[in-house]
């Protein structure tokens, strides 16, 4: 086996996910077998930790874990060792001008999940993860330091909103999802998530791979020594990668791992 990665990061949805939202056995086995070797698993996602921890309980996994798209990082046992907020004053103004918008919006800060209104992405969410801990109404809001903003709407006036958020306000915004757009603070991105992990474990970026499918995973697939798009990844995302494997419902992940590590 190739020894000189010491470290995995994926994302989960799209990526290591296949489209039923659900790790196959090829998948976890092929992760359970690294890390009984000694390789580190990250697992990176835009979800929260409770949205997130079944799936690393799944895996036996209790390395650290990018979540928010990388504006929080939490140890196993869910405490917060990394987190950047988008300062109160640009939260509260962003907030002013999304009602101008067809759009949902969702806030969140470490654990506390709270949504303009209920929504269909919402009701699913809740369905399929039996967790109902979200709050409906942004009266609801009494700290307006978020980790994270998202607006849920049609793409084209997404877009519409992206670009009035990107002239006015010094943020990084991303698409996770055609319908997603996702706000954190200026240069916080998985990619930056994965730069704090690497530095705490003194792992250098060519000792890494990193698996993505959408824009909001392109930090991180520049980041890593080795970065690998799946084959239904984002154009954008292909053309940044080092490599494109088979897709999520191909247990790409896995197969790339076990043809380029060698085992």
């Amino acid at each position: 086996m190739i020894n000189n990665i010491k470290l995995i990061a994926t994302d989960l949805d799209g990526t290591f996910f296949n489209s039923r939202s659900s790790i196959s056995d090829y998948n976890k086995n092929i992760f359970q077998f690294l890390m009984k070797n000694g390789i580190e698993i990250i697992l990176a996602t835009g979800r929260s930790f409770s949205g997130m921890k079944s799936y690393k309980d799944i895996l036996s996994n209790d390395n650290y874990s990018i979540i928010f798209n990388g504006a929080a990082i939490i140890d196993n046992d869910g405490n917060f060792v990394y987190d950047k907020f988008i300062a109160s004053n640009i939260s509260k103004s962003i907030i002013d001008i999304y009602d101008e918008y067809d759009v949902h919006l969702h806030v969140y800060k470490g654990n506390s999940h709270i949504a303009s209104e209920s929504d269909f992405y919402l009701e699913k969410y809740i369905k399929k993860s039996k967790n109902n801990d979200v709050s409906i109404g942004l009266e609801n809001i009494k700290d307006f330091e978020f980790n994270k903003m998202v607006f849920i709407g049609d793409r084209e006036e997404l877009e519409r909103l992206q670009n009035d958020i990107r002239n006015n306000f010094n943020v990084h915004t991303c698409f996770s999802h055609t319908n997603f757009l996702e706000v954190l603070a200026s240069g916080i991105n998985k990619g930056s998530a994965l730069e704090w992990i690497c530095n705490q474990k003194g792992i250098n970026r060519d000792e890494v791979i990193a698996f993505g499918d959408n824009y909001n995973d392109i930090e991180m697939i520049e980041y890593a020594g080795v970065g690998v798009a799946m084959e239904n990844a984002e154009e954008a995302l292909k053309k940044k990668a080092d490599y494109i494997c088979l897709t999520n419902d191909e247990d790409g992940v896995g197969k790339f791992l076990k043809t380029y590590m060698k085992f």
